[in-house]
Order: structure tokens, then C-alpha cells, then sequence
């Protein structure tokens, strides 16, 4: 089971994260400040991402960090960071606007520090064109200690940069950039169509969430698929290299092109999915009508009055049977 529950962070949060913000024993880096103001505060500035940590034995919020495609820099313009890095820091990767996003803030209590590595895997997870996550240390200046940002625990999992003119001797305290790859965190992962020699690893995967296919089956379903080469089927694998740098299988995909398209339409909204359908240029169409089952959209307010619980209670079977409201004609291409 996972130590932490990961997900966004909502409105109804804020009480939480403001006593997590002024609860002793806690790490914290990015500008503090402004949370101090109160909670309703702290959604106040723009956010690619607000994530959360509970503890999932206790339910505690253990955590909460800012994700931004900008650095919270207040005298650099939010489209000039791109500049900014290539003219002050000498960087071996290619950063650019489309493969990173900025660690702007994070705070997490002290003795639940592994939810720093949990937190970024969950954003890139989240965005899979992110290769990098950058968070910006000021310089060191006096300040009261509940002020003083905390940088250790991201150490151990980025690389530091330090600008051009930052010098041991002369000019130590400088601004300098903590960078996180993904692939120090996560595995790369490679596809490929599955082979026949495959099958013994992919009966192996599949069987824990679903035995009966093996014993309806057999145990050379797999090797059968592939070799029978039904142009209707394709059968994908993923791959990732482990610790001894040895390839694993981590994913299989069973893809078909044998699709009841009219069965989906007929019975689920696919409107906004152009109803699976997609004309061809230059070849002829025409339109089918068919009769699916719907209900009549309300507003979410009128489903929480007196007359809605009634007549809830009068469609449903708590009051008699249940009844389709209307039907609506579907047009597919």
C-alpha cells in the first residue's frame, strides 16, 4: 500500500494547508511570506499545479507544493526565464519552454520527507513532456529562522547549478538552481510489438488481476494471437531497464480494430468524441439516426430540493419503477 495519497489541491483545503504552513517541525522552501497572510491567500497567485500529500494510515496532510511554468522571480517577466537561464548559468541539459516547469514552493513536516520524491513523480506523471523541474534558491540573507528555506532533502535528488559568476573565494552566496531529472526518478520506457517468446511474461502479468483467462485460454493464448497474425489485433509491449540494466516488462497493450462502434453510441455519450466516427476526404457519407436512452440535464442545485427528493423517490425504485425520461436521435457520420 502506498504511504502517501497524492491529488490536487482544492479550495476546500485551505484550513489544512494554513495550519500545515504554522505547524512546528515543518520544511519548506520557496517564498513563505505571502502564506502568512491567511488562507485566503494562499490560491491568490497563478499555479500550473497545487498538490497535496495525506499520510493514507492517519489521513494527515503531510505536505503541499507549487508547480509553475515560470520561476517565482518577482523582477524577471514570466516569458524572459529562457533568457534568463542560458545568459546566467552554464547548463549541461537542453532546457526549453515545453520540457520544464518550475518548483515554486513546497512544505512538508519533517519526519514524512520521502513525500518530496512522491509529490514529483505524481506531476510527472502528470505532464509527459516534462523532463525537468527546476526550483530557484535566493542568496543567504539574515532573516528569523521560521523564514529560513530548508534545501537538503531536494539535494539528494537533483544536481546543483550555480550561476557564471559565482566563485568560492570571492562570491559564494550567490542564486543557484536545483534541477530535477525525470529519469533519475523514473525508468525510460521503450515500446515494441509483442513477440511469441513473449508469452510466458505476459501470462504471467496478466494473470494476477485476471486468471480465468489463462485457464479459458490456455497458457499459449499470447503466442497464438501473434503468430495467427489477425490484421484486426495488435499486441504491444513496454520496457524498462531495472537496476542491474536489464530490460523487464512493465506494460502490455492488447489493441483491436474489431469495434462495435453503433453498441458504444447507442448506449454511452460519445458526442464529444465525434461518436468514433471519422469522414474520409474525398470519399461518400451518409447519416443513420438510431434512438438512445437519456435524461433530461438539470442544474446541480435544483437536484437537492424538496420537489427533486420527491420526485427522485417517485422514479426511482424507492417509489416504483424507474423511468427513462426521453429519448433523443443521434447522428452519426
Amino acid at each position: 500500500m502506498n504511504q502517501f495519497q497524492i491529488r490536487l489541491a482544492q479550495a476546500g483545503d485551505q484550513d489544512g494547508l494554513n495550519k500545515l504552513i504554522r505547524s512546528p517541525g515543518v520544511k519548506w522552501f520557496g517564498n513563505i511570506r505571502p502564506k502568512f497572510r491567511g488562507k485566503d491567500s494562499l490560491f491568490h497567485s497563478y499555479q500550473t499545479y497545487r498538490i497535496l500529500a495525506l499520510c493514507t494510515e492517519s489521513s494527515a496532510l503531510v505536505a503541499y507544493a507549487e508547480f509553475r511554468n515560470y520561476p517565482s522571480i518577482a523582477a524577471l517577466p514570466t516569458d524572459c526565464w529562457l533568457e534568463w537561464l542560458s545568459t546566467r548559468y552554464c547548463l549541461s541539459m537542453s532546457i526549453s519552454w515545453l520540457n520544464a516547469l518550475f518548483f515554486n514552493f513546497c512544505i512538508y513536516k519533517s519526519e514524512h520527507s520521502t513525500v518530496l520524491v512522491e509529490i514529483i513523480k505524481d506531476v510527472l506523471y502528470r505532464e509527459s513532456r516534462v523532463w525537468f523541474l527546476i526550483a530557484v534558491r535566493i542568496p543567504y540573507m539574515p532573516q528569523p529562522i521560521h523564514f529560513v528555506e530548508t534545501f537538503d532533502d531536494l539535494e539528494k535528488i537533483s544536481k546543483v547549478f550555480y550561476p557564471l559568476e559565482y566563485s568560492m573565494d570571492k562570491n559564494n552566496n550567490t542564486q543557484s538552481l536545483y534541477i530535477v531529472d525525470r529519469f533519475v526518478l523514473l525508468p525510460r520506457i521503450s515500446y515494441r510489438k509483442a513477440l511469441a517468446e513473449d508469452n510466458d511474461d505476459i501470462i504471467a502479468m496478466q494473470e494476477v488481476e485476471n486468471p480465468e483467462m489463462r485457464e479459458e485460454l490456455g497458457d499459449y493464448y499470447i503466442a497464438e494471437e501473434v503468430m495467427g497474425q489477425n490484421p484486426k489485433s495488435m499486441l504491444v509491449v513496454a520496457e524498462t531497464i531495472n537496476q542491474s540494466e536489464q530490460s523487464e516488462m512493465a506494460i502490455f497493450l492488447w489493441l483491436s480494430s474489431d469495434i462495435d462502434i453503433m453498441f458504444y453510441v447507442r448506449n454511452y455519450q460519445m458526442e464529444q468524441f465525434g461518436n468514433l466516427v471519422k469522414p474520409a476526404d474525398g470519399r461518400s457519407f451518409h447519416y443513420e439516426t438510431m434512438t438512445v436512452s437519456s435524461v433530461q440535464r438539470r442544474a446541480e442545485a435544483s437536484m437537492f430540493t424538496a420537489d427533486a427528493l420527491e420526485d427522485l423517490d417517485a422514479v426511482t425504485i424507492l417509489g416504483g419503477l424507474q423511468k427513462v425520461d426521453s429519448a433523443w436521435p443521434a447522428w452519426v457520420r
